[in-house]
């Protein structure tokens, strides 16, 4: 009897400490809005939410015309993945405000959109 009662007390922090945790994600999303781009030169994108949720705009200049596609970002397991037909993992480094993505390299905001530099 005495173990149950100091199991109990432990047991409920645990699930109290799990059930914090969802939504993470979405409180991270939302710092993470606005327009990205590439260290190195590659396409940029922008992460914007609409109605709830959160898509990855990507725009590629393809023989002078601008194509722009979407994809929706979704959570898993706690992590945040872009629907691609595969899983492109999302993460976000805080301290240094760049995201980076898995595969495809990392991205820092864009702070001067008009420039598109930071």
């Amino acid at each position: 009897m005495k173990q149950i009662n100091r199991l109990f007390p432990m047991l409920l922090c645990a699930c109290l400490s799990l059930a914090g945790c969802t939504g993470s994600g979405e409180k991270q999303l939302e710092k993470m809005r606005g327009e990205w781009v590439h260290v190195k030169g590659h396409p940029a994108f922008t992460l914007s939410e609409t109605g709830g949720k959160y898509t990855v705009t990507r725009k590629a200049n393809i023989r002078g015309k601008i194509l722009e596609t979407a994809y929706q970002v979704s959570e898993q397991d706690g992590k945040l993945f872009i629907e691609t037909g595969f899983a492109i993992l999302l993460t976000y480094d805080k301290g240094r405000d760049r995201i980076t993505l898995s595969p495809g390299g990392e991205y820092k905001r864009v702070t001067n959109p008009k420039n598109r530099t930071r």
